[in-house]
């Protein structure tokens, strides 16, 4: 489990709110981002992030007209886009 950043534009809070239970992880804190005006970032521990995630991002999209989270992206402490790990099936015979 890793704890990362996902940062969160003020004015998008109240939607981050209501798709916060469908994300497989669990928020653990909050703070006005230091170098970015009208930004939040949120300190989430995710069970499925890589060990070595520092940050996150959401892929959303709507379905019906409700926000639903496609996919996952983490990155790096130095900013390096951390690829999903696939795990390929067992040997063919």
């Amino acid at each position: 489990m890793a704890t990362v950043e996902l940062h969160v534009a003020n004015e998008l809070l109240p939607d981050f709110d209501a798709i916060r239970p469908k994300i497989n992880g669990r928020e653990i804190g909050r703070r006005p981002s230091p170098t970015a005006m009208g930004i939040t970032i949120l300190e989430m521990e995710m069970p499925d992030a890589p060990s070595q995630a520092r940050t996150m991002e959401l892929v959303m999209r709507l379905v019906d007209g409700q926000p639903e989270i496609s996919e996952t992206h983490y990155w790096d402490e130095h900013g390096i886009f951390l690829a999903p790990v696939v795990p390929f099936p067992g040997a063919v015979n």
